[in-house]
């Protein structure tokens, strides 16, 4: 078990609660989650880990809420997956990606948030607050490279079944109105998690 500190420890707290909803809530393909919730997690796991998030979303999986993350520190990669079964019980499953094992797709990631001048969990505030929507993905929307010049966030926000992507300037912390571009079918929290050892 990882020492914890305490804004992780409240991040759990919060996350026993939504565990505790009524069980036709908690058992919901799509769990619901208030506004500010994920932009809470990447806060909290950046303060205790001392590193970027590089995508910080609401599992997609049924049942009680969790949350995983990628992220970044200077020696690897930290995969975390933060889940809370029951009212008294926290999982935190944390799988470290020493340099060695990172693939370049990951390390394009790494060099990429190192240039963010903007917080996550400020981009995700923004975008939540502009989709009147809880956020439930959020990280770099595409890592830099000779075709990509813009360092951006994607937050994807959640209304009933209905999902919106949105993208916000990493440096600049301004909306990007045209983010098709920007959009990277790889994320960090998938490459992470299949680059990672069991």
């Amino acid at each position: 078990m990882r020492t914890l500190k305490p804004t992780l420890a409240l991040l759990l707290l919060f996350l026993g609660s939504l565990a505790a909803q009524p069980p036709s809530l908690a058992r919901d393909e799509q769990p619901i989650v208030p506004m500010g919730a994920l932009a809470h997690a990447a806060a909290a796991l950046e303060q205790s880990t001392g590193a970027k998030v590089l995508e910080v979303r609401l599992a997609n999986a049924p049942g009680a809420p969790a949350f995983e993350a990628a992220i970044a520190r200077k020696d690897g990669v930290l995969y975390m997956r933060i889940e809370a079964p029951g009212d008294h019980v926290t999982q935190i499953k944390a799988r470290d990606l020493p340099p060695w094992l990172l693939n370049y797709h990951m390390e394009a990631w790494i060099r990429s948030i190192s240039k963010a001048q903007v917080p996550l969990d400020a981009a995700i505030r923004k975008a939540e607050e502009r989709d009147n929507a809880p956020a439930i993905d959020a990280g770099i929307a595409k890592p830099l490279s000779g075709t990509n010049a813009v360092l951006a966030y994607f937050v994807e926000t959640m209304k009933g079944s209905t999902r919106h992507e949105s993208a916000i300037d990493a440096t600049t912390g301004a909306p990007i109105a045209n983010p098709d571009e920007l959009y990277e079918a790889r994320k960090p929290v998938d490459l992470a998690k299949r680059l990672a050892p069991e």
